[in-house]
């Protein structure tokens, strides 16, 4: 039986042309944005026309577009070399390659079982569940019909938990890790979404403290360990303390900064967290504030996701 490994991701603009249909898409998917479907695009594409331009700028600060597509690729690669009885494949939700590309060229060449691996730690129906049903409704329009088997979450997996600290303990470099904050930084969700049952918030606590008791445990202990979130977007509530309310009731002007919901770099990790909020810092004058990179292609990563895939099989 042929198989396939599908990385799924949300995607993000590689370029300045696909900035626009990242956000289309994005704001017109029913699991964001919970409107009839007539009401939905109309309200993508006036949200889309009205931060095209700010959006397009912030791009131009970290080169243009996202890292997140070439980030993946390599990834890809690497997971491939260690997985000889499948292969892998890369599945994004709002930009290329999409769903249905992907599928056709799989059926076509027999591919009869898919085992789907989300780049994001914790489920939340905004984004795993968003991916799968993307990847099934896709398969279903092109009738294509393999088994599928879906990792729906491993923030508690220990590989990828060891991941994470290895970034920890690269940026920390030579610090004396009781003189720093560590600020685990979560993408911030509506409160409502929560209120309907979401996991992503207790899973992303839960991942926090057993982070803070492994760390303990290679003897590594920050002067406070705090959990906030970023990214709020439009009029609701959101899932609080904001990343910039934390950083203003910080005492010790000394931060590291983990950006706990992403496991690849993009334009929420290198503009919001890198830029955005480093001018919140400078403005309330921190002495230090270092921005963690997500595991991208570690090999402690690449090895965590073939973990992965050897415990679905």
């Amino acid at each position: 039986m042929k198989k396939a490994v599908i990385l799924m991701n949300m995607g993000g603009a590689s370029n300045q042309a696909e900035i626009e249909v990242f956000m289309k898409n994005m704001f017109n998917d029913r699991r964001i944005i919970g409107a009839p479907p007539f009401v939905r695009k109309n309200l993508a594409d006036y949200i889309t026309a009205t931060r095209l331009g700010e959006v397009k700028e912030n791009y131009e600060k970290i080169g243009g577009g996202s890292p997140l597509l070439a980030i993946t690729e390599r990834l890809k690669e690497k997971l491939q070399a260690r997985i000889d009885d499948a292969k892998v494949e890369i599945i994004m939700r709002y930009t290329p390659p999409f769903a249905q590309d992907i599928l056709r060229r799989l059926k076509a060449e027999g591919v009869e079982k898919l085992y789907l691996i989300p780049m994001y730690p914790q489920f939340s129906t905004t984004t795993t569940a968003s991916s799968i049903e993307d990847i099934r409704t896709a398969a279903k329009k092109i009738g294509y019909h393999p088994t599928m088997v879906s990792t729906l979450h491993y923030y508690d997996f220990e590989p990828y938990l060891e991941s994470v600290e290895e970034k920890i303990i690269e940026t920390l470099g030579g610090e004396d890790p009781k003189s720093l904050n560590l600020v685990f930084s979560a993408h911030g969700l509506p409160v409502r979404v929560i209120k309907r049952g979401d996991p992503y918030k207790k899973q992303v606590e839960a991942e926090v403290k057993k982070h803070v008791e492994r760390l303990r445990e290679k003897g590594i202990v920050f002067n406070q360990v705090h959990l906030a979130y970023q990214s709020k977007v439009g009029p609701l509530k959101w899932l609080t303390p904001s990343l910039e309310r934390m950083l203003e009731e910080i005492k010790n002007k000394r931060v590291l900064i983990y950006p706990i919901s992403f496991t690849i770099d993009n334009s929420e990790t290198l503009f919001e967290l890198d830029i955005e909020y480093k001018e919140v810092a400078d403005k309330l004058k921190f002495e230090t504030y270092k921005v963690c990179r997500c595991p991208n292609d570690s090999e402690t990563f690449v090895r965590a996701l073939e973990l992965l895939y050897r415990r679905m099989v």
